[in-house]
């Protein structure tokens, strides 16, 4: 099933009692400009580097990449999103949300010939521990619990049914809010991709986030596992984390988008 979907998605898309907790001392949001540096890994070990700059209600993301110039800007409190295009000079608009469930969009996208009926979901948080710095800020550890099986049938054959576990620990200072990073997002609804393509699920997934989480990860892992109906199991892992945080003042002219440049809509963002 995997190859299968990893397939029609290209077709398609061409973290004692004399210690007090963090809680009891919520993280304020960095105040004026600042900027911060992530990191995402996959099981290989490969590893993919962006940086993202906050300038009054504008934020850009440039992803270190050695073959493109291309970033994102995110206007209106990170709801809208722009792809800009230095090369061919060019902005590709869309909404941060429907970038951050792209996948499952692709997917719903070829059902007249791969259809996926999710069943079973179920989905739950816990805080597993309190204390520990990461860059200098205090943290929770939250573990958010997504389960739910996935029936395929691919051109009309039954392409059974896998039951799923994603398991997600988030490492949250409470009250440390570094705005919209939808590139981040978009990596942890890809765990559940299938899953995305339902309406119930996204709706109750974003409920429980909500509820969880307070802050913005500045560690994230996340664990994979899927056994079909022969009991043959598959796994992966995927981590992301902040690398750090500094707070000052932002290039405005970073921010804004040069003259000349043609805009168009169109949900095929790549960066």
């Amino acid at each position: 099933m995997i190859g299968t979907i990893a397939m029609l998605i290209g077709a398609t898309l061409a973290g004692n009692s004399a210690t007090r907790s963090c809680r009891d001392v919520p993280t304020p949001p960095p105040a004026g400009d600042y900027m911060y540096t992530f990191t995402t890994r996959d099981e290989s070990g490969s590893e993919t580097n962006g940086t993202v700059r906050v300038h009054g209600d504008r934020t850009r993301i440039d992803m270190d990449r050695n073959d493109s110039r291309d970033y994102i800007i995110l206007t209106d409190g990170g709801k809208r999103m722009l792809s800009v295009h230095p090369d061919r000079k060019e902005v590709s608009q869309i909404s941060s949300p429907s970038f951050e469930h792209i996948i499952g969009t692709s997917l719903k996208a070829v059902s007249p010939l791969v259809k996926f009926k999710v069943q079973n979901a179920r989905i739950s948080f816990n805080r597993v521990a309190t204390g520990q710095k990461l860059l200098g800020y205090g943290t929770e550890q939250i573990r958010i619990t997504e389960q739910f099986d996935v029936h395929i049938v691919a051109m009309g054959f039954d392409g059974g049914t896998e039951h799923h576990t994603v398991v997600t620990d988030y490492w949250v200072s409470p009250g440390l809010d570094l705005g919209s990073n939808p590139i981040m997002a978009l990596l942890e609804h890809a765990a559940t991709a299938e899953a995305q393509t339902d309406a119930d699920f996204v709706e109750k997934e974003t409920s429980v986030r909500a509820q969880a989480l307070e802050g913005t990860p500045l560690r994230t892992e996340m664990k994979e596992s899927t056994v079909n109906e022969k009991g043959i199991q598959h796994s992966n892992t995927r981590s992301m984390a902040i690398t750090s945080v500094r707070l000052g003042p932002q290039p405005a002219a970073l921010f804004e988008i040069p003259s000349g440049y043609r805009y168009t809509t169109n949900t095929n963002i790549s960066m």
